[in-house]
């Protein structure tokens, strides 16, 4: 009975001790239970239980530094024992690290009120009771940040431009609010402008080279942003042609046989050049498509129609559109002309065929004859404008001569021309 007794007694000491931890326990760990430890003062909080720290602004940086009250021996001796713990109620952003310290960005506005406990390890010289204590933070709305203003485009992002060819660079913007546009250094292409509500660059150049500027963006005087450009305006790309084109009707005349050689220039715009042809060229012709050079010999007659374009490395395009007109070859017809008597005028014409005249090729003057070698019949002359042969003449005779013909390419043809002149008719008799 009596061991029954005691193992009755000893149960029941040992579910009173289990109670009175359970309750010990239950005052450390419910916030307000026991304050105690902590230095508000020094911590720059005003009143206790609740303690009114440092006001906080929403986006700026908050610290506080915890300090416990003495003996606990301050910061330095406590602090390797003590570790912080802070219930419901914790301003959003903010946290405690291990040394005490309420830190961090806060992200929401209010009067946080909340509890911190401070619980001690349970190593030898640590351990003591854990206790808390209330405190309000308030957290006042920060001011917003606005997003940073950058304008583009990269200079990468630039086209070029041509004079006399409209253009347009529209100006970029990170941030959709309303600004001023203006051109703060430098100056654009003269032609271009900036509108000061768009930042559109836009206008017809009327100058090449390139211009530095730079582009100045303002929307208020917190936000502002500016860009460093430059804008090339090249000349406009053009096709000459050689002096052998007429420049009214675009037309080189040549004749069968004699060498053609001749380059249309490309100018402006940036090379290097690329020609394309299109249309027909005169067999024995053939076109250099990397120098814009028709070269070759001219096998047939005709009028031939072509069309060259070029492109530059900027994507200009130029085109021209052109005619070749191919003579037969030059040559004297007549060879034999009619015989004349002595005493009696005696005037012929000598005739040609093929050939390209000086005038139909801009000049005023036509195909150049000349007696090359040998005597003419006395009293006959050779007129050079009419290609005639004119006079009377006063001997009986055959005379051969070479006469020679010039075109407007120097091309030459020569003949022998056969002078026949007779007695004159006897007189009849009465």
């Amino acid at each position: 009975m009596s061991g029954t007794v005691a193992s009755r007694v000893s149960l029941s000491k040992r579910l009173l001790l289990a109670a009175v931890l359970a309750a010990v326990t239950s005052i450390v760990l419910v916030p307000g239970a026991a304050a105690g430890n902590f230095d508000e003062e020094k911590m720059g909080c005003t009143g206790e239980n609740p303690a009114t720290c440092a006001t906080g602004t929403v986006g700026q940086p908050y610290s506080v530094e915890i300090y416990l009250v003495p003996p606990d021996g301050g910061r330095g001796e406590d602090f390797g024992c003590a570790t912080f713990h802070p219930a419901a109620g914790f301003p959003p952003g903010l946290s405690i690290s291990d040394e005490g310290f309420i830190h961090g960005t806060p992200t929401q506005d209010g009067t946080f009120q909340f509890y911190i406990t401070v619980q001690y390890d349970k190593e030898p010289g640590c351990f003591k009771p854990a206790s808390d204590d209330q405190f309000i933070i308030k957290i006042n709305p920060g001011v917003p940040v606005l997003p940073k203003l950058t304008i583009g485009p990269e200079q990468d992002g630039v086209s070029n431009g041509t004079v006399g060819t409209p253009y347009t660079l529209p100006m970029t913007a990170s941030v959709a609010d309303p600004k001023t546009w203006s051109i703060s250094a430098g100056s654009l292409p003269p032609g271009l402008a900036i509108n000061p509500a768009d930042g559109v660059i836009s206008g017809t150049p009327t100058a090449s080279g390139t211009f530095g500027f730079t582009v100045l963006a303002v929307i208020d005087a917190n936000r502002s942003d500016t860009k460093s450009l430059s804008i090339t305006v090249r000349d406009p790309l053009a096709i000459t042609p050689p002096a052998i084109f007429d420049e009214v009707s675009s037309t080189a005349h040549t004749e069968v046989g004699v060498r053609f050689i001749t380059s249309l220039a490309a100018t402006g715009g940036l090379g290097p050049y690329t020609w394309t042809l299109t249309g027909t060229l005169p067999d024995g012709l053939v076109f250099d498509d990397t120098t814009g050079s028709l070269i070759g010999r001219p096998e047939l007659p005709g009028t031939y129609r072509f069309g060259l374009s070029v492109a530059d490395s900027e994507g200009r395009t130029i085109a021209y559109a052109g005619r070749i007109v191919v003579a037969p070859r030059l040559a004297i017809v007549t060879k034999r002309l009619r015989p004349g008597k002595v005493g009696r005028l005696f005037r012929q014409k000598l005739r040609s065929t093929g050939g390209v005249a000086a005038l139909e090729i801009g000049d005023v003057s036509v195909l150049a004859w000349r007696v090359k070698r040998g005597p003419l019949p006395r009293g006959i002359r050779f007129d050079k404008t009419t290609a005639s042969f004119v006079g009377i003449p006063v001997k009986r005779g055959t005379w051969v001569v070479m006469v020679e013909i010039v075109d407007a390419l120097r091309v030459k043809a020569t003949a022998a021309v056969r002078i026949v002149v007779a007695a004159p008719p006897k007189p009849k008799k009465r």
